[in-house]
């Protein structure tokens, strides 16, 4: 039998005992989930023994076979934890884990792990005993577009609920890292009270770990407060904020001032479209300055130097993108907005 990581719960709730689960993949945060799921599970039946083994090109797989048939003085029921770096037993290996899942139940369960298995090794016969006998689990990694969806499953996991805005800034922030990913959703749970998370929420949750406030920071920089600004983002720098985190932030509040704008240019009444938005009052000054200071064409020009700072973060040149926001900030607290380097 094959499942997904996410129907591994169903199963072990609706189905009898297994003998023999194989969780391979490369992302190591689902696979040590389903591994733990599997184990945890069944502890509560009665699966008091634990036994583990790491696979080296030297491993004697005839400790398997004796752990197994070993009686225990505690229990007659026992997990074994099979560690292989890649699905590859070799020969030896590969027959005795076809007769262990030919074995009748003993009262022994045996979860393997290893590393991606590839298409080839799927079609040894070891391989096929173990799907017939038990349960193969591969693990894929979450791609960018998945990942945002993943944070939301995850928070609501946890009670909460997290718009899917939110979870994009999280997804950039940790750039593909799961057990990252994971921290920050932790870290939201304990710090942000409210059941319903947005973008703000993230943000002030990034904050709440620096002295200097990425969004003081903005509302700084909307204000025209350069000397202000500029304290603020070098002390995020010295900090240890992550420029992608800083970038996502700013660019939330950058596209929303854009959205607020055109909709002033078209003749929309400003608290009308404040109240659309949901603007606090705090923030209204400041958006009412830059919408003074600042034409729809100069916003425009900005955007397109937002887009080559995003160039910059995706090379990795980091230094390079401190610099950026540097300048991009003097720009949008109105110094500079012709001296833009556009690439």
């Amino acid at each position: 039998m094959r499942l997904r990581p996410d129907q591994l719960k169903t199963h072990l709730k609706r189905s009898n005992i297994t003998p023999i689960y194989f969780v391979s993949g490369d992302e190591p945060l689902q696979k040590l989930e389903c591994i733990d799921l599997i184990r945890n599970h069944h502890r509560q039946q009665g699966y008091d023994e634990r036994l583990v083994f790491d696979v080296s090109k030297s491993f004697d797989w005839n400790i398997l076979a004796e752990a197994s048939s070993n009686l225990s003085l505690f229990s007659n029921q026992k997990i074994i934890e099979l560690r292989m770096a890649a699905p590859k037993p070799g020969r030896e290996g590969g027959s005795v884990l076809q007769k262990f899942s030919e074995r009748k139940d003993d009262g022994t369960l045996l979860i393997i792990s290893s590393e991606k298995m590839d298409k080839s090794t799927q079609k040894n016969k070891w391989v096929k005993s173990i799907d017939k006998a038990g349960v193969m689990i591969q693990v894929r990694p979450i791609g960018p577009a998945q990942l945002p969806g993943w944070i939301q499953q995850r928070a609501q996991n946890k009670q909460k609920k997290i718009t899917y805005e939110a979870a994009k800034l999280i997804a950039e922030r940790v750039e593909g890292n799961l057990p990252a990913a994971q921290q920050e959703i932790e870290k939201l749970v304990l710090l942000i009270e409210k059941d319903d998370m947005d973008v703000e929420d993230v943000i002030s949750a990034v904050a709440d770990n620096t002295r200097y406030n990425v969004f003081d920071m903005i509302e700084s920089a909307f204000l025209g407060n350069t000397d202000r600004t500029l304290l603020m983002l070098n002390g995020l720098k010295n900090e240890g904020v992550e420029p992608l985190a800083l970038f996502g932030a700013l660019m939330w509040e950058y596209r929303r001032l854009c959205s607020i704008a055109y909709e002033y240019k078209a003749g929309d009444q400003l608290e009308n479209i404040f109240k659309s938005y949901r603007i606090w009052d705090q923030k209204k000054r400041a958006i009412t300055a830059i919408l003074k200071r600042l034409s729809c064409k100069d916003l425009d020009q900005l955007l397109n130097y937002c887009a080559t700072i995003d160039k910059t973060l995706k090379s990795g040149q980091r230094e390079k993108a401190w610099d950026q926001f540097s300048t991009l900030l003097m720009a949008i607290a109105g110094i500079n907005t012709n001296k833009l380097q556009i690439s």
